[in-house]
């Protein structure tokens, strides 16, 4: 049995700050690899646009290295910092989008509860492209099957309760 990767840079743990060039600095303390990563947006849609490492330790940068970075989170960061103040607390809906726990097969009952919580405030700030569409850019998910799927059981489990 294989032992789920470890992420090279801890999001959550992480200062994070906006540079002037527009980029923002992901600076996990305990992470060999200090992270720039600029965002635009993309027909509505936002995006890495650049993705900058520097190695502090000497640590080699490779392509399994790289797969271990959590770039759908650090798209979110970063957007929230430079794109955030664009609608009613964004950044915290942003921030209730978090990656499925590490060794985790499934998602728990918190995760719907935050993809609810995430369609109900997009919905009710209307934010452009509703709920749908933020569940998917903020989770960094296809709307379809999988944010249909996810504000499905969602609702059940709302129903359940």
């Amino acid at each position: 049995m294989t032992r789920p990767q470890v992420p090279l840079v801890d999001v959550d743990r992480a200062q994070i700050a906006q540079n002037p060039d527009g980029s923002v600095t992901i600076d996990d303390p305990s992470s060999p690899w200090l992270v720039y990563v600029t965002v635009h947006e993309n027909d509505g849609r936002v995006c890495i646009g650049q993705l900058r490492i520097v190695s502090r330790e000497g640590l080699c940068i490779t392509s399994a290295r790289l797969g271990r970075l959590p770039t759908a989170q650090m798209l979110q960061v970063a957007a929230a910092e430079v794109l955030g103040a664009g609608h009613d607390s964004e950044m915290y809906y942003r921030m209730l989008a978090r990656p499925r726990g590490r060794g985790e097969r499934s998602w728990g009952p918190e995760h719907y509860r935050r993809v609810l919580a995430v369609h109900d405030w997009a919905v009710r700030t209307e934010r452009p492209g509703g709920g749908p569409q933020a569940v998917a850019e903020l989770w960094g998910v296809a709307k379809s099957p999988t944010v249909w799927r996810w504000l499905a059981q969602a609702r059940r489990q709302e129903a359940d309760r």
